[in-house]
This record gives C-alpha cells, sequence and structure tokens, in this order.
C-alpha cells in the first residue's frame, strides 16, 4: 500500500486539487489510500498511522511543512519506509535540493513506483528533526509576519512572492538577536555573549525561503550542517547582502561566516524562537543543541 498524505490548506489550497491527481497516478501500482490532515502538523500521526496499517511508502502532497512533519512520523515509527514528496507547498526549498520532479504528478508517480531511495541526512534542533534547515533570528520574524496576513500585503500573494514581500517588509526593521554560537572541534566561530546576530541558519539542503541559495555548497548527504551566520548590518548592506543570497555569492561577504559542523552549541540569555523547515518553535531552554543524523531517513529519487 502507498499512503498519501495531504495537507488540504497547503499552497493555498492548491494541495488537495493535486492530491486527487497524485491517487490516479499512482492506483495502477496498486493499493493506495488517502490521509487527509485536518489540523496543522497531523502529518506526522498520520506517517505512523500509514506505516502500521502496512504502507511500503509514504507520499506527501504538501509543502515544506507537510514534508517536516511527515517526516517526524516515519523517524519516530522507526520503520524503513521511504518518503516520497509531490510539492504543493509556498517555497517547497528541499525538493530544489534533492532534484526530483516534484513538481510533475506523472514523473514523480513514476519515481514513486520505480522505488529508488536514497538515505540522506537529517538535522535536529533542540529535539525537533528537520529536512532542509533550520534557523533563528531574522528567517523567524517574517515566517511570524507570514502567520499574521491582515499586517502582511504577502496574504494577497503566494509562493515565493509571498515569502520575498514579507522578507523585505521586515529586513529594514528587524532588530536581531543576542546569543554565542561555538563549537570549538568543527571550528565554528566562538562569539561573546553579547554577539548580535541578524539570522542564523542550520543548512541541510541548500535553497532557503524561496528565493534564496543560502548554503549553495551543502549536501544531503555527506553527514554534516552548513552553519551560516550573519552579523547584524546596517539597513542598506543588509539589502546587499540578502540580494547576494539569492545568487548565492554571499558567503564570502565579511559579516557572514560559513562553516560545516556535526554539533553546534547555541546559548542566550532567554529561549530563542527557532524555525525547522518553516515550522516555528520555541526552544526549551537557553542552550540549544544542534546536531546531524546521518542517513536517518530515506526518501524516494
Amino acid at each position: 500500500m502507498i499512503g498519501v498524505l495531504v495537507n488540504p490548506a497547503a499552497g493555498g489550497g492548491r494541495a488537495k486539487a493535486r492530491a486527487v491527481l497524485v491517487a490516479r497516478a499512482l492506483a495502477e501500482s496498486g493499493d493506495v489510500r488517502l490521509f487527509e490532515t485536518r489540523a496543522r502538523g497531523d502529518e506526522r500521526a498520520l506517517a505512523i498511522e500509514a506505516c502500521d496499517a502496512g504502507a511500503r511508502i509514504v507520499a506527501v502532497v504538501g509543502g515544506d511543512g507537510s514534508s517536516h512533519h511527515a517526516a517526524r512520523g516515519l523517524l519516530e515509527s522507526g520503520a524503513p519506509i521511504p518518503l516520497a514528496i509531490f510539492a504543493a507547498g509556498t517555497g517547497n526549498d528541499f525538493v530544489k535540493t534533492l532534484g526530483t520532479p516534484s513538481h510533475d504528478v506523472p514523473a514523480m508517480a513514476a519515481r514513486v513506483m520505480r522505488g529508488t531511495s536514497l538515505a540522506i541526512d537529517v538535522g535536529v534542533i533542540d529535539g525537533v528533526p528537520f529536512l532542509n534547515a533550520a534557523g533563528m533570528g531574522f528567517d523567524v520574524a517574517v515566517l511570524e509576519r507570514m502567520q499574521q496576513p491582515s499586517t502582511s500585503s504577502a496574504f494577497r500573494l503566494r509562493g515565493t512572492a509571498a515569502y520575498v514581500s514579507t522578507a523585505l517588509g521586515a529586513l529594514l526593521r528587524y532588530d536581531g538577536f543576542d546569543a554565542q554560537l561555538h563549537h570549538g572541534t568543527d571550528h565554528v566561530r566562538a562569539s561573546s555573549p553579547n554577539t548580535r546576530h541578524l539570522m542564523t541558519v542550520f543548512a541541510n539542503g541548500r535553497a532557503f525561503g524561496g528565493a534564496f541559495r543560502i548554503a549553495p555548497t551543502a549536501s544531503l548527504t555527506d553527514g554534516q550542517l552548513d552553519v551560516v551566520d550573519f552579523a547584524r548590518l546596517s539597513p542598506v548592506a543588509r539589502l546587499a547582502t540578502f540580494f547576494r543570497a539569492t545568487r548565492g555569492t554571499h558567503l564570502s561577504h565579511a559579516a557572514v561566516h560559513h562553516a560545516r559542523a556535526t554539533h553546534i552549541v547555541m546559548t542566550s540569555r532567554v529561549p530563542l524562537a527557532f524555525e525547522a523547515d518553516g515550522e516555528r518553535y520555541r526552544a526549551a531552554g537557553t542552550t540549544i543543541d544542534v546536531t546531524v543524523r546521518p542517513q536517518a531517513l530515506r526518501v524516494i529519487v
């Protein structure tokens, strides 16, 4: 059986219609069962339910958030069942690194029926697994603004345009956050406790925020995370640096620090908010551990 998980709200409602096409395309391979979410994050429980029901593949129809929760369920189940992704979300950043035809239902269905999978790394931040990237600072501020449509013009936009519009609106006003980022053995920059950061990203994939090549050299299979840390910049410098990030040329900027690591520790005076694959969380305490689980999840390629 192939379990198809769909978030009807993903992509402004486009995921529900796409799920019908996905189910039809997969029907020739055998039994297909549709699992539909009712609340945010339900993909996690539905993935476990699909595994318990005998699914040999779990396919998710949605965006990065839907894939994030479905992967959490598969990891918790412990079953060696691969995840297939049919993109139908806002940014769909993870599949850009994965390189699958996730936007093309017939082509992706053919990949699912072929069954070829790849074991990829999974990042973990404060106990929360993530597929593509996790971060704190400016990206969380943008996420919070996007979740308040009444105060954001991006409510009328979709996809990458929505994120970019919201980011530009917040870019000049966000004041940064104080934290210490360190891990000596991996040569991640050790900063003073009072260092002000604009944004810190822990990347497993290369794309971020729809339009940004945040970690252009990242790999899903190298057993490491790319750490991309932006120091606080002047408003004018922010615009220039973030424009460079759309082309992946920001890593050479003096205010941007890039490293690869397997374990990073961030400490702060108060628990920080962070995002993992575009889903917002609050740290349990003032110390956040970020690690990587090599080859922890299989995905259809």
